[in-house]
């Protein structure tokens, strides 16, 4: 199965949704109908059943250099304070979007990340980066200021400190200080970082639903609360186990000595 826009492009790799921004041209720059695109594709996958992991990526030798800043060029020349607000909600609500997904979300680096770029890869669950990749929080050197939770995911990723100095200086993170950092888990070579992605995202593919939905619900608010708190969402979380299905059928085929077979229920 797969689906296209002009800018992206959506396919199946068995229980993988793989989502290309896909304007290499411009070294995949983001336009506004993008955004509208792009969670169109997410919402396709997270309401498909048969999808278990979703894998963004980009076209070429980019994964996305940011803003198309030659529509941004257009748009100031008439914005209002409101259209502004109207257009950052929109740009937001992706991100907002891959937090509350109850799916995986791999992002596969594979070059310049700029930008929305960076910040679709902070908003994704796992971060791989090719050998070339490069990421850069650049607005303080042209006069704007981070969206799409920076500010929140940022340090809780890499840490307060780091976060100041790469938001501050606006330098260049090369893929080997963006390990050393956590921001990424692992470098490939630009040949094999997606096959790579595609690989980790099928072991992911293979467990149980409804343990990763809640993996991911309680490791997002775990900073956000203290540690009562998130020791009850475990207890409520394995409750919530030990009455699925998912978990009868992952002890008999434990006993069978077979691959699951999870239906998420």
């Amino acid at each position: 199965m797969s689906a296209a826009t002009d800018s992206l492009r959506y396919e199946r790799c068995d229980a993988t949704a793989l989502i290309t921004f896909n304007r290499p041209a411009v070294r995949n720059a983001f336009t506004l109908a993008m955004f509208d695109q792009l969670a169109a594709l997410i919402d396709a996958a997270a309401h498909d059943a048969t999808v278990r992991v979703i894998v963004l990526t980009g076209a070429g030798g980019a994964f996305s250099a940011g803003i198309d800043l030659a529509e941004q060029e257009r748009l100031l020349t008439d914005l209002s304070i409101r259209t502004a607000r109207q257009h950052l909600t929109q740009m937001q609500a992706v991100t907002r979007q891959l937090l509350a997904l109850p799916k995986p979300v791999i992002a596969a680096i594979n070059g310049v990340a700029v930008g929305v770029g960076a910040e679709l890869a902070i908003a994704s669950d796992i971060r791989l980066a090719a050998e070339g990749a490069l990421f850069q929080f650049a607005e303080v050197r042209r006069g704007l200021f981070e969206t799409n939770g920076v500010m929140y995911l940022l340090p809780r990723i890499v840490g307060h400190g780091r976060a100041l100095e790469w938001l501050l200086t606006g330098d260049k993170i090369p893929a080997p200080s963006a390990l050393a950092a956590g921001l990424v888990t692992h470098i490939e070579s630009e040949e094999t970082l997606l096959s790579f992605a595609l690989e980790m995202a099928a072991r992911l593919a293979v467990n149980a639903p409804i343990s990763m939905r809640l993996v991911k619900q309680v490791m997002t608010r775990t900073y956000d609360l203290d540690r009562d708190s998130v020791m009850q969402l475990e207890v409520d979380g394995m409750l919530e186990c030990l009455g699925s299905d998912d978990l009868r059928e992952g002890l008999r085929a434990f006993a069978e000595k077979r691959t699951p077979e999870y239906c998420g229920r």
